[in-house]
């Protein structure tokens, strides 16, 4: 499969990735429709705590080294570097697994000692999904590395698309079964989907890799790698907690209650928004870091100016949306859901902060800022977390989403002003 890096930024191609995350969120949109139906409040509730966890932990899992392969990857194959490329490739996927396995074995061994000590109900759906945190953080990482090669479009479309509908087959498969369905089923079905999605990104990986790299003894740098994937790690893994965190904060306030759940669906439909910026940052990170490896300043504010203008049309499209026909959106989870619409607004709000300058971040650490963009980040994540506890135990849900938009509008506008006082220095 022969793919390279297109330098020439195209705002159709980075339309595409977004009509993509389009499907992708309509696909979960109608499995969690038909869970919020199908499953008791409980149920739902362990159903959401349990993706929730295992989505923080997914972005622990991957070491940053997913992220860090758009860098290392594009540049690498730019530089027709073929050790040090399979040197990457071996170490990410045997640093990520490995690592995987840890947090499972810490998780698994955590959570069963928590609930005994304060004698709480089991939550199993939590540890059966936490299993699959092996497969799920190497998909993670084929997904970026498939990108890197200029082949976004292909990674996107299994990712987004291949993935959530497998999902979607196999709750429809389970519901006209004797079975009956419960949060325990539909992690089982999700994790079922992550596997079968592994095994067609490792195929086209592998197709992709370069016909240099056969034979090729593998240099290996692996302490390099990390230091320039941890500070990626840690700052995806703080936004993650401000973006998943609320409902575990919920649901610690109001265990098993309805403002959990009126959260996670309000959270799904508001939070749609920032995929535009995660959609969009495959297309246009591989280009902005082969631009800074080659110093053209010019070019990297004309591919920031583009991006902006792109995301920003979809950005207003989808706020307006929302406004008036969120409730009706709402509704079709259930009557119960449509308390959710005013929360949904405030997290629309923020996510349309993050997806705007979802690409600020990325560019203050690839030009070595680091410290910077973790700082920031680790007091926008204080600020939600005591945030969401004082406001949520007092307004619930809302109060919980008030503390997600107020968090990520500081960050992503000091992040936004920080890059530019930055940009300016650097072309003075």
């Amino acid at each position: 499969m022969d793919y390279h890096l297109d330098l020439h930024a195209n705002s159709f191609r980075s339309l595409e990735l977004f009509v993509l995350a389009l499907a992708n969120y309509g696909l979960m949109y109608l499995a969690n429709m038909m869970l919020a139906r199908r499953l008791s409040v409980g149920e739902f509730d362990d159903y959401n705590v349990a993706v929730s966890v295992v989505t923080l932990l997914s972005t622990l899992a991957t070491l940053g080294l997913e992220k860090y392969a758009l860098r290392a990857v594009a540049l690498l194959r730019d530089r027709e570097d073929w050790p040090r490329f399979r040197g990457f490739w071996l170490f990410a996927l045997r640093a990520i697994g490995a690592f995987s396995l840890l947090l499972v074995a810490v998780l698994g061994i955590s959570l069963e000692s928590f609930l005994a000590l304060n004698q709480a109900e089991a939550h199993i759906a939590i540890v059966v999904f936490a299993v699959f945190l092996p497969i799920i953080a190497v998909t993670l990482f084929l997904v970026e590395f498939i990108a890197a090669h200029g082949a976004q479009l292909l990674s996107v479309t299994i990712y987004r698309l291949f993935l959530p509908a497998i999902y979607l087959v196999l709750l429809i498969g389970l519901s006209v079964s004797p079975v009956k369905i419960s949060a325990l089923a539909a992690v089982l079905c999700f994790g079922g989907a992550w596997t079968i999605t592994l095994a067609m990104m490792w195929t086209i990986a592998k197709l992709l890799m370069p016909v240099g790299i056969k034979g090729m003894a593998p240099v290996m740098q692996g302490r390099k790698w990390l230091r320039g994937s941890w500070p990626l790690v840690l700052s995806s893994l703080m936004l993650t907690v401000m973006t998943s965190g609320g409902v575990i904060i919920l649901e610690i306030l109001f265990p098993s209650g309805l403002e959990v759940g009126i959260y996670a669906v309000a959270a799904q439909t508001g939070g749609f928004i920032s995929l535009i910026g995660t959609s969009t940052n495959r297309y246009y990170l591989p280009m902005m870091v082969v631009m800074i490896g080659r110093g053209d300043k010019q070019a990297i504010r004309a591919l920031m100016a583009q991006r902006t203008f792109a995301v920003g049309s979809l950005i207003l499209a989808l706020l307006a949306i929302l406004i008036f026909a969120g409730r009706s959106i709402l509704d079709l989870f259930g009557e119960q859901f449509s308390a959710g619409y005013h929360p949904m607004l405030l997290i629309a709000c923020g996510a349309c902060f993050s997806a705007l300058f979802a690409d600020i971040p990325y560019y203050l650490q690839f030009m070595g800022l680091h410290r910077i963009v973790l700082s920031m980040t680790l007091v926008a994540m204080i600020i939600m977390v005591t945030l969401s506890f004082v406001l949520g135990a007092q307004f619930g849900s809302l109060g919980v989403a008030a503390a997600y938009m107020t968090a990520v509008m500081l960050l992503f506008a000091s992040l936004r002003i920080a890059a530019k006082l930055h940009f300016r220095r650097l072309s003075g």
